[in-house]
């Protein structure tokens, strides 16, 4: 009998530092998957409006995700596999000079050369270096402020392995390839209405505007359905074309929080451009 328990206590341990490899493997493996590709920006950060920044950062969804005071929150998790958390701002900032924050909008690499997981970047990735001089010069003017409860992004073995066996696409997470030609174009566009569809619409409705997702959100062919007026309400308000809720909530609550910010010209040029498509 204790024979057997020892050899049993010798396999279940072989087992566990096979497993705790595995892991390790796994690990080293994922982290190397998310490492980006070196950048050198072909441009400087551009001196930025505080006060367009803000605006900015509310369109672009920034403060929904750090919060309105940029000491960030966790924002989406799924038991056992990850958490996303958007860090504190006031905080973070400190690690960017000019060039790690040019990287960081063009290709959606952290400081340390790691890719912000949960950060939209296909949007980001399309505003002008005038607008990523705003943002940034809002950023560094937030006061600093402590969030000591705040934890961190987390991605448990299931996410790492659902990396490696394609569950979730890079692709998805990653963005473009920075200064590509169809980023540059989406980027410099003289339509106005193009070029926000391209920043602050995409994050749902994917980089073709055509919906879908886990979100299920859908193609923005349905502009056409909305005339002029009640557009901007939809964006001022998120009232519907019917005057209600939209089905899943999430398209009013992005009109009140975040495109009720955009310009009455804006809002027009966005709609146009829709209708155009």
């Amino acid at each position: 009998m204790r024979r057997a328990l020892r050899i049993l206590g010798k396999t279940l341990l072989v087992l566990g530092v096979l497993a705790g490899l595995a892991l390790g493997v796994v690990y080293f493996k994922t982290q190397s998957m998310l490492k980006v590709a070196p950048y050198s920006p072909q441009v400087g950060l551009r001196q930025g409006d505080v006060a367009e920044g803000a605006r900015l950062a509310r369109v672009m969804g920034c403060r929904g995700c750090h919060t309105n005071d940029l000491t960030g929150d966790e924002f989406i998790s799924e038991p056992n596999v990850f958490v996303l958390v958007a860090p504190n701002l006031t905080r973070e900032r400190e690690k960017y000079d000019d060039r790690a924050w040019l990287r960081l909008f063009r290709t959606g690499a952290k400081a340390d050369g790691q890719l912000a997981v949960g950060m939209p970047i296909d949007g980001f990735q399309r505003l002008t270096d005038q607008e990523v001089g705003h943002l940034v010069a809002y950023v560094r003017s937030v006061p600093r402020r402590e969030n000591p409860t705040l934890g961190r992004t987390h991605l448990y073995p299931l996410a790492r392995i659902g990396l490696l066996t394609g569950k979730f696409n890079l692709e998805d997470i990653a963005g473009d390839i920075p200064d590509s030609p169809k980023v540059l174009a989406q980027r410099d566009s003289a339509d106005r209405g193009e070029h926000i569809a391209h920043t602050a619409c995409v994050e749902c409705h994917g980089p073709d505007l055509q919906g879908g997702g886990e979100l299920h959100t859908p193609p923005l062919i349905v502009a056409k359905g909305y005339s002029p007026d009640k557009f901007a309400r939809l964006m001022r308000t998120g009232l519907t074309a019917a005057g209600t809720e939209s089905a899943s909530g999430l398209m009013s609550d992005m009109g009140r929080r975040r495109f009720s910010a955009l310009t009455d010209e804006e809002v027009a040029d966005l709609h146009r451009y829709l209708l155009s498509r």
